[in-house]
């Protein structure tokens, strides 16, 4: 079975992360997507964050009417550790991690990176103007000096999608000034 890892804060979902889960489900023929909102994302503020439990239930309820998409409730912040934990755990699947290029940018940030890369392929999909800057990003050199010196690294997988020009961020500020 080929599962979609789409890891987030989720603050609020939105009809971004169902457009790139869809895509990703297509492009990438996975059987299942499996969104797995983090109770805190350690680059954010945690001022913002709107209750996991309210969020793991509005990611509820935008999946319901798509049966390959999956809410996952992981008690794991680090993602090399919850990707770890799975290949284990579901040693006859295969895992791709599933990201929007604005995360990329930051990702060589990430606990473990160099590791992470070494252990699952990343489909990575455009939002806004950041697919013009994947192959410019610190993240996307380290790949590329780590792939030179070990041909069998997984793969990242760049995808362009159309702009849906929404985010979290954006849903957040808009909420609040309304208020």
């Amino acid at each position: 079975m080929k599962i979609g890892l789409f890891g987030g804060s989720f603050n609020p979902p939105h009809q971004g992360h169902l457009h790139i889960s869809k895509l990703a489900i297509k492009k990438l023929k996975l059987d299942q997507i499996w969104w797995i909102p983090t109770a805190h994302n350690p680059f954010k503020d945690k001022t913002i964050y709107e209750n996991y439990d309210e969020r793991c239930k509005r990611c509820s309820i935008l999946i319901q009417r798509n049966p390959k998409i999956h809410l996952k409730k992981i008690d794991e912040i680090y993602t090399k550790k919850l990707v770890n934990n799975l290949q284990n755990k579901y040693k006859n699947y295969q895992f791709v991690w599933i990201m929007g290029a604005d995360n990329f940018e930051r990702f060589h940030q990430w606990d473990y990176f160099k590791n992470l890369i070494k252990i699952i392929p990343f489909a990575i999909f455009s939002r806004e103007q950041h697919l013009l800057k994947i192959r410019k990003t610190k993240s996307f050199s380290i790949y590329q000096s780590l792939k030179k010196n070990k041909n069998s690294l997984p793969q990242f997988l760049i995808f362009r999608t159309k702009n849906l020009n929404i985010s979290s961020t954006e849903i957040r500020k808009n909420t609040k000034n309304r208020n």
